[in-house]
C-alpha cells in the first residue's frame, strides 16, 4: 500500500476514534469535532513522523511524474513509444522516399535546380 494512503487511514483513524468516544460520552458535537481535530493533528505529528515524510515523499514523486521504485511501465509511457517508434520510420521513409530518376532529391514534381540553369542557358 503506499505511504500516502497508509498515512490516510492513520490520521482518519486517529480522527474517527476520539470522535466516536467523545459523542458517546454525549459532548457537544462540535466540540467532539474540534478536540477530535486538534488530537488527530497533534498525534500523527508527535508519534507518525516518518509516515508523515514518507507521504510527504509519495506525493512529491506523483506530482512530479516519477513512479514508485518497482512499479511496472505506465500504460502512456508504453503507447508513446510505439508512436515515436512509428514516428521515426515514417521520417525514415519520407526522407529516403525519392523518385526514380530524381537525382536531385527534391520534392517529386519540382523542377530540379539542373533543369532551372539549362532553362536559362537556352536562348
Amino acid at each position: 500500500m503506499a505511504p500516502s494512503m497508509r498515512y490516510l487511514i492513520v490520521r482518519t483513524l486517529l480522527f474517527l476514534l476520539p470522535f466516536a468516544v467523545l459523542m458517546i460520552a454525549r459532548v457537544e458535537w462540535w466540540l467532539a469535532l474540534l478536540v477530535s481535530l486538534a488530537f488527530a493533528f497533534a498525534a500523527s505529528i508527535v508519534f507518525f513522523p516518518r509516515l508523515r515524510e514518507e507521504a510527504a515523499a509519495d506525493l512529491q514523486r506523483m506530482r512530479e511524474g516519477r513512479k514508485r521504485v518497482g512499479a511496472g511501465p505506465d500504460d502512456a509511457d508504453v503507447e508513446d513509444a510505439a508512436l515515436h517508434a512509428g514516428d521515426a520510420g515514417h521520417e525514415a521513409r519520407a526522407d529516403s522516399g525519392r523518385e526514380p530518376g530524381d537525382e536531385a532529391g527534391g520534392e517529386p514534381g519540382e523542377p530540379d535546380a539542373q533543369d532551372d540553369r539549362d532553362a536559362s542557358a537556352r536562348p
